[in-house]
């Protein structure tokens, strides 16, 4: 159907100014996106990196708990490469990109980036600990044949500081989504 023509006059005197305002709105071909800011776009991969880790560190958590130990340790060795890979990335990150400039942040804001930074330290903590009682137990029976039997303290430390590592990673992945989401909202 083709659209109707409107009568002069009926729109009344305010139409051309309507007109004129919606063109204005309108940015020019080529210029849709606001400036992407450098820090931002490093931390939006940072954040698909997180992602990646703790789907892979679920993925693990899933083959240990099916006995699948050697697919377990594989999934959680390579979060861990992420993780490694994400510090060696931030270190480039400050040579080269600096900080990020909080004077712009709320306190809000501000708090909601340090909850972030202390659930990711919790993660990392925890799961170097959890890590260093897998590599025990890796010289045990339950990876290798002839070796001796996993002692069940050595076991339970190791799922214990796992999950504690699991649980914070997931709280670091939800709240970097809402720090970042915050710095696309004060991008100009």
């Amino acid at each position: 159907p083709r659209p109707t023509r409107v009568p002069a006059g009926v729109l009344g005197a305010h139409a051309a100014l309507e007109f004129a305002d919606i063109r204005a709105a309108i940015p020019p071909r080529g210029l849709c996106w606001p400036t992407m800011d450098p820090n931002v776009l490093y931390w939006t991969g940072a954040l698909a990196n997180m992602a990646a880790m703790f789907a892979l560190m679920l993925i693990g958590v899933a083959r240990g708990r099916k006995g699948r130990l050697a697919e377990h340790r594989r999934a959680l060795l390579a979060a861990s490469s992420l993780v490694a890979l994400f510090i060696l990335s931030y270190l480039f990150k400050l040579a080269f990109l600096g900080r990020e400039d909080l004077s712009r942040w709320s306190p809000g804001a501000i708090w909601s980036l340090r909850f972030h930074e202390l659930c990711v330290l919790c993660m990392v903590v925890s799961g170097g600990f959890a890590l260093i009682r897998g590599q025990a137990l890796a010289r045990t029976r339950s990876l290798v044949e002839g070796a001796p039997e996993p002692l069940p303290e050595q076991l339970k430390s190791h799922r214990r500081t796992g999950r504690f590592a699991v649980f914070c990673a997931g709280l670091a992945l939800i709240s970097a989504a809402g720090v970042l989401s915050g710095m696309y909202d004060r991008l100009d």
